[in-house]
């Protein structure tokens, strides 16, 4: 009963080894003769982001530089952006995708089965390009199969230029954004401005001057005449006193001249200090000159925060439509002369050794049935 049992798991042995013998050369045959070759068109890319500098600066605009952009958000968001539906979708619409991947140059094993599902397709798409990104260099290698050399190419190209379609629009919407809250801010900074000049016109009209700090300095200007003017005539008093009796006619018209600037003085400091403006208002002058200061130092605070204010929406404006970030291309799309899959000798290496080692651990295992 052993010996029948060990003859059979001999020619069991010697049927596998022909069958995996037969499996290798029916393998290499497809691979020779009848897999059809896929064509490989490699690129290069880079996202370089401009530092444009302050638009209104000119040496800023001369010094600005062209840095790289960080691997850890814009290179690798434009890996996925690639790897996404939303690319395979365009590239459907736009190229015909799926009808390539059916194309009659593939054979039967290679093309894509008719009548696959969406999330086939879209496997098939992801299994016939490779991406990767340098983790030092942060460039971006683009590797692309068709079964057509030119369509490999363009293809390539098209994944390019929507990708790079892409960047620019998540600039474009972030540039957009800052300017739409910048014209928000400069619409209340131009509201307080507006505000504050309505308010100076309501304070001239209401009491009817133009500018009481000028009116103002005019009083004062008026009483610093009449005090110089009585230092004068006191001076004057003093130097006749030792000279003429207090009865001469000069010493009673001086003093009556002094007198009399005594009281402008008195007068014009009075009105400059407690005067009414006018016979309907109750305001002084100085009160007047108070409020009328408060409201130009409000005012011209106005203006400054809306020069500001105007500079900042300018500058947003136009990095609103400048390309702040730029897809650069390094290596352009290639065109390949030979196929580059499939790899023969690298796959018939490959099956062969699966092969062997699914054999020899038959044997082994056979081996150790007959010492049981």
């Amino acid at each position: 009963m052993l010996k029948k049992t060990q003859k059979k798991l001999k020619i069991v042995t010697q049927n596998v080894a022909k069958l995996f013998i037969a499996a290798w050369v029916i393998y290499a045959l497809y691979l020779v003769a009848w897999a059809a070759p896929r064509y490989e068109s490699q690129s290069q890319m880079i996202i370089k982001t401009s530092d444009g500098g302050n638009s209104f600066d000119p040496t800023s605009m001369l010094m600005s530089t062209v840095t790289d952009a960080p691997l850890s958000t814009d290179s690798i968001l434009v890996e996925s952006f690639i790897l996404s539906r939303d690319m395979f979708d365009y590239l459907v619409e736009e190229l015909d995708l799926v009808a390539q991947y059916n194309s009659e140059a593939a054979d039967f094993f290679s093309r894509l089965a008719l009548g696959s599902s969406k999330e086939d397709m879209f496997q098939y798409y992801l299994d016939h390009i490779d991406v990767s990104v340098d983790s030092e260099s942060a460039v971006i290698t683009l590797k692309t199969q068709a079964f057509n050399r030119e369509f490999a190419q363009v293809l390539n190209a098209a994944i390019i230029e929507h990708a790079e379609a892409f960047i620019n629009q998540i600039n474009n919407n972030l540039a957009k954004s800052k300017l739409g809250f910048a014209k928000d801010e400069h619409k209340l900074v131009e509201e307080k401005l507006r505000g504050a000049k309505e308010e100076l016109l309501a304070f001239q009209s209401k009491y009817n001057v133009l500018d009481p700090t000028a009116e103002g300095a005019a009083s004062q200007q008026i009483a610093f005449s009449l005090e110089a003017t009585l230092a004068q005539k006191q001076a004057e008093l003093r130097t006749m006193s030792g000279m003429m009796s207090e009865l001469a006619p000069e010493m009673k018209n001086l003093k009556r001249q002094i007198s009399a600037l005594q009281d402008a003085v008195s007068q014009q400091k009075s009105d400059l200090n407690n005067a009414s403006v006018s016979e309907n208002s109750d305001i002084s002058m100085t009160e007047l000159m108070a409020q009328y200061s408060n409201l130009q130092i409000q005012l011209q605070l106005a203006i400054q925060a809306y020069s500001s204010s105007l500079m900042t929406l300018e500058s947003t404006r136009v990095k609103a439509y400048e390309k702040i970030q730029h897809l650069v291309t390094i290596e352009n799309p290639t065109q390949p002369d030979d196929n580059k899959y499939p790899q023969v000798i690298y796959n018939l290496t490959l099956f062969g050794v699966i092969l062997f080692l699914v054999y020899g651990i038959g044997r082994i295992v056979v081996a150790t049935i007959k010492e049981l």
